[in-house]
């Protein structure tokens, strides 16, 4: 089973098993492996999974789109492979402008380094950004280079950049 076919998937409603995780996936390729992480005392969901598809494009197809699973809307994102974790870098992005897109936010930052992935937050009932984002590179290097290029702008914009923070 190989990464670039895996994916993180959050906000799980507790009561998401396998089996129906493995069904509303199915539709955009075959599932290899799938686990839900739960609490060892109780065997309660933690509210995300694994999943891993045998193609590696499905992930793509996955991430095109929002998804609700038992009536919650969850958050599907590329897995960063463990290996890769300690030498990626993440980006918090403050001060965007409302009418950016999702695929301009990531297009703007890809011009700096391999995006693992881009994720712009928006309000669910318009689509529209909230102001903020995060971008995660495959190393620390993209980073660096934003940080030297001075003040960013991003849709007649002067945007903020920061190292991301651990929620901990």
């Amino acid at each position: 089973m190989k990464a670039e076919g895996k994916l993180f998937i959050g906000g799980l409603h507790w009561q998401t098993d396998e089996d129906s995780l493995v069904n509303y996936f199915s539709q955009f390729g075959e599932v290899m492996d799938r686990v839900i992480m739960r609490d060892g005392p109780n065997g309660r969901s933690r509210g995300f999974a694994f999943l891993t598809f045998k193609d590696p494009s499905s992930v793509d197809k996955v991430l095109e789109t929002t998804h609700v699973l038992d009536g919650k809307t969850i958050d599907p994102k590329r897995a960063i492979p463990k290996d890769q974790q300690e030498n990626a870098g993440k980006i918090f992005v403050g001060g965007l402008p409302s009418e950016i897109t999702e695929q301009e936010f990531h297009d703007f930052f890809a011009k700096y380094g391999n995006v693992i992935d881009a994720n712009l937050m928006v309000y669910k009932e318009t689509g529209r950004s909230r102001g903020f984002g995060f971008v995660t590179y495959d190393s620390l290097k993209p980073i660096d280079d934003l940080f030297a290029a001075g003040p960013l702008v991003l849709g007649n914009r002067t945007i903020e950049i920061r190292r991301a923070q651990s929620r901990n």
